[in-house]
C-alpha cells in the first residue's frame, strides 16, 4: 500500500546494555531472520488464446495456470493466518502480463470511485512489479471492489526516502472485477470476489527495453487488505512476506519467471530455478539490514566484511571462490559479492539497489626494482624489457638514472621510475654533519652508524632536510623519460631488526636498544620540549611514550609529505617502498606511513626476513589496503628468492588480499617470468 510504515523502535540506556550481549551472540542470519526467509516463486506460462478480461477467469489457459500459495500475515511465520482464503495466478503474452486473484469476502464492501484515490482505505488487491529486480522505479496497481484504480510509479523504497508518482496512469491498463455477491450489503452473506488484469508491456518499459521476454525474472509481489473492523487496524495479507508490516521492501518480493512453455495443458510445466545464488543473496541482504541498524546507532556505516562478524552459517554455502567487499562512508555505503567462476558481482547499496553485473577483467600493475648494469647491452636491454613486458611486467624501478636505458624501457612499453634513497643520505657529510641524526646514547649516525657502515640517516624533522630532499627529488622526476619517482629509506634506523636478520648481526632484539633508537638530536629534542615541555632523554620511559612515537612518526610523514607536494604538483607520479603494516612499520622504523599523501606505497613484504610463509604475505597486504583506504594503490613487494619455492601461493596471498600489483627485487629470471605471465593468464587478469 502506498504509505504503511512500521514503528521504529530505539533501545537506548539500560535497555540496549540488557540486548547487546543477545545481539552480538547471534549470527546475522538470526538477527534479520524476519526478513531473510526465502520469497515465493512462480514460473509463469504463456496464455495460449486470446484473454478477454472479464473477471471471468473461464479460458483454458487460466484453468492450467497454477495458482499462488495463499496469502499470508505480511509479517511472516509466528503472525495469524488471514481469515479468508486468497490467492493468483499469473499468464502472459508479447503485450501483456495477465494478473488474477480470487478472494474470498463475506461482505464484499467498497466505496472509492475516483481514479488514484487512496484504494486502500477500502479493502483492495493490490499488484507490486519491479521488471528489472534491482529495487527501484518499480510500479504498483491498486483496485478494489468496484473496479476504481489507483496507479503509481515509485523511484525507490520509501525506507530510504522514495517518492511516488501518481502521475503514472499506466496506459492501456485492462481491469475487471467480478463478485460473487451483492455490494455493501451486509444483510447478506457473499462468497467473493475476482480481480482479472491486463498489464500493458509498454506501461512497465523503461530505456526501450522489452522486460517481458522469455527467460525473464521480475521481483513481484500482491497484497490484500482487508478491514475486518470499522476504522481498523487493517489487515494486510500477502503472498511473499517481506516481514513487517511495508510492502515497499522489493527484496522481499516474490520472484516471477517467465516461461516459453504455454499454459495449453495441464502438463505445461516448468521447474523454477533462482536467477541468482539465494545463499549470496540472503547473505548481501543481511548485511545491508545491518548497515541500516549500524547506521541508527552510530550514524556511520561498518567499513570492512570483518566488522560483520560473519559466521559459518552465512558463509558455508556461498560459491567457491566468493570475495566479499564492502564501501563505505559515513553516508553510503555498497556491500558486493564476486563470484569469479560466474564472472559475476553482486552488489546492494544503501538505496537498496540490487545489481547483477558482468566481472570486468581485473587489471593488476607488477613492477621489478632494477640497478643499472653498465656491462649490459643495449641490444640485452632491449632483450629484457621486451622478455618483461611479454610477462606481465608493467614498469620498472630504477636504483639510478641512465637515460638511454630508461629511453630503451620506455620504448618496450614499460614504465621508468626512478629509485632513490631518501633519509639514508651520505652525501651531505662533507657539507652538513649536523644533519645527521643521533641515538639515545648521543651517537651519530655521521660517524657512527647502525649495523652497516652505508646506515648514514639524516634527522627526520629539520625543515631544511625535507626542502632540499623535495627539490632533489622533483629535479630527478623532471629527467628524460622519468614516469615518477620511488623513495626508499624514508625511515628512521631499524629500532628493531626483522627476526631473520638478527643472527647476521648477532644481536637479539627481543626489546628496543639505545644506540638503535634514533633520533635525539638537539634539535629533535628542543623542538619535542617545546611541543610536550619535556627533553626526551629525561623521560623514563621513552619507548613507550606515545607523544614522543608520535613526534617521530610526524617528522617522517612531513619529509614525504614535502616531497609528494613538490612532485606531484608538477604532475608525476610518486611512490615509496615500505616496511610491512603499517603497524610494524611503526614499530620498527617510525614509519607511519598509511597517513603520507603519496600515489602508492610498495611495502616491502620479505617473508623470509621475518620467518614467515606465504599466508603473511596475505595478512600484511590485506592490512596495508585497509590503512590507505583506497587512496593509494598498494604493490606488494616480494623478495624473489624466499618465494620461489612457493611462487603462486605467494602471489595469490597478494592478490587475494587486495593488492594492486606485485614488485619483485632481486628477480624473476626468465624462467620465472614465464611462470608469472602463466600465472595472470589462469587469474584472468589484465596486465
Amino acid at each position: 500500500m502506498l504509505a504503511n510504515m512500521k514503528k521504529i523502535f530505539v533501545f537506548s540506556g539500560l535497555a540496549w546494555l540488557i540486548v547487546c550481549g543477545e545481539i552480538f551472540a547471534q549470527s546475522l542470519f538470526e538477527k534479520h531472520e524476519r526478513f531473510l526467509t526465502e520469497p515465493q516463486s512462480y514460473v509463469c506460462l504463456r496464455a495460449d488464446e486470446e484473454i478477454k478480461i472479464d473477471g471471468e477467469l473461464d479460458e483454458a489457459s487460466w484453468k492450467n495456470a497454477a495458482g499462488t500459495a495463499p496469502f499470508v500475515d505480511i509479517s511472516g511465520k509466528g503472525f495469524p493466518a488471514p481469515k479468508f482464503r486468497t490467492t493468483a495466478k499469473m499468464l502472459w503474452d508479447d503485450d501483456f502480463l495477465y494478473v488474477a486473484a480470487e478472494m474470498d469476502e463475506p461482505n464484499l464492501q467498497a466505496s472509492l470511485t475516483e481514479h488514484d484515490s487512496i484504494i486502500y482505505r477500502d479493502n483492495d488487491f493490490e499488484v507490486f512489479l519491479d521488471p528489472d529486480g534491482d529495487g527501484k522505479n518499480y510500479f504498483e496497481i491498486e483496485v478494489n471492489a468496484l473496479g476504481t484504480i489507483f496507479d503509481l510509479m515509485l523511484d525507490k523504497p520509501y525506507r530510504v526516502g522514495g517518492n511516488f508518482l501518481t502521475q503514472w496512469n499506466c496506459p492501456g491498463l485492462k481491469v475487471a472485477v467480478k463478485l460473487a455477491g451483492t455490494l455493501n450489503d451486509a444483510s447478506d452473506s457473499d462468497r467473493g470476489w475476482t480481480v482479472e488484469m491486463a498489464i500493458p508491456r509498454k506501461a512497465l518499459t523503461l530505456n526501450f527495453d522489452n522486460p517481458l521476454q522469455a527467460g525473464k525474472c521480475w521481483r513481484v509481489n500482491f497484497s490484500r487488505v482487508q478491514w475486518l473492523k470499522k476504522d481498523g487496524p487493517e489487515e494486510n495479507w500477502v503472498w511473499s512476506p517481506t516481514g513487517k508490516i511495508d510492502m515497499h521492501m522489493p527484496d522481499r518480493w516474490g520472484y516471477v519467471f517467465f516461461s516459453e512453455k504455454t499454459a495449453g495443458t495441464p502438463q505445461s510445466r516448468e521447474d523454477f530455478l533462482f536467477p541468482y545464488p539465494q545463499s549470496i543473496y540472503k547473505l548481501l541482504w543481511a548485511m545491508f539490514y545491518e548497515q541500516r541498524e549500524y547506521f541508527s546507532r552510530e550514524q556511520n556505516y561498518l567499513r570492512s566484511p570483518e566488522q560483520f562478524f560473519l559466521t559459518e552459517k552465512e558463509t558455508a554455502h556461498l560459491p567457491g571462490g566468493t570475495k566479499l567487499a564492502v564501501e563505505a562512508t559515513e553516508n553510503a555505503f555498497l556491500v558486493m559479492a564476486d563470484v569469479p567462476a560466474e564472472n559475476k558481482r553482486y552488489s546492494v547499496n544503501e538505496q537498496g539497489e540490487f545489481r547483477v553485473e558482468n566481472l570486468a577483467p581485473r587489471r593488476v600493475k607488477n613492477w621489478v626494482w632494477l640497478r643499472i648494469d653498465k656491462n649490459r647491452s643495449p641490444q640485452e636491454w632491449r632483450e629484457r624489457f621486451a622478455r618483461m613486458k611479454e610477462c606481465g611486467i608493467s614498469a620498472a624501478l630504477f636504483e639510478g638514472y641512465d637515460e638511454a636505458v630508461y629511453r630503451l624501457c620506455k620504448e618496450a612499453g614499460l614504465e621508468a621510475h626512478y629509485w632513490r634513497w631518501t633519509l639514508n643520505r651520505a652525501e651531505f657529510l662533507e657539507t652538513h654533519p649536523e644533519w645527521y641524526a643521533v641515538n639515545r646514547l648521543g651517537e651519530s649516525s655521521y660517524d657512527k652508524p647502525a649495523y652497516v657502515d652505508y646506515y648514514r640517516f639524516l634527522c627526520p624533522s629539520r625543515p631544511e632536510i625535507a626542502a632540499t630532499l623535495a627539490e632533489s627529488y622533483l629535479a630527478d622526476a623532471n629527467l628524460p623519460f622519468v614516469d615518477g619517482v620511488h623513495l626508499d629509506y624514508i625511515r628512521c634506523p631499524d629500532v628493531v631488526l626483522p627476526v631473520g636478520l638478527w643472527k647476521n648481526y648477532g644481536i637479539e632484539q627481543t626489546r628496543e636498544h639505545p644506540q638503535y633508537d634514533y633520533c635525539y638530536c638537539t634539535h629533535c629534542r628542543e623542538a619535542f620540549k617545546k611541543q610536550s615541555g619535556k627533553d626526551p632523554l629525561e623521560l623514563e620511559f621513552p619507548m613507550e611514550s606515545q607523544m614522543w612515537l608520535n613526534f617521530r612518526y610526524d617528522a617522517v610523514g612531513n619529509v614525504a609529505d614535502t616531497i609528494a607536494r613538490r612532485v606531484k604538483g608538477k604532475g608525476k607520479f610518486i611512490s615509496a617502498a615500505v616496511f610491512p603494516g603499517p603497524s610494524m612499520a611503526r614499530r620498527m622504523v617510525r614509519q607511519d606511513w598509511g597517513r603520507w599523501t603519496l600515489d602508492a606505497f610498495f611495502p616491502m613484504i620479505y617473508n623470509g626476513f621475518y620467518d614467515e610463509g606465504a599466508a603473511w604475505i596475505g595478512r600484511s597486504v590485506k592490512e596495508s589496503v585497509a590503512a590507505v583506504g583506497g587512496r593509494a594503490k598498494i604493490y606488494a613487494g616480494l623478495m624473489f628468492p624466499d618465494i620461489k619455492g612457493d611462487f603462486e601461493a605467494c602471489l595469490d596471498a597478494a592478490f587475494d588480499n587486495g593488492a594492486a600489483g606485485v614488485s619483485f627485487f632481486d628477480g624473476p629470471d626468465e624462467a620465472y617470468l614465464r611462470r608469472l605471465k602463466f600465472y595472470l593468464q589462469k587469474r584472468g587478469f589484465e596486465y
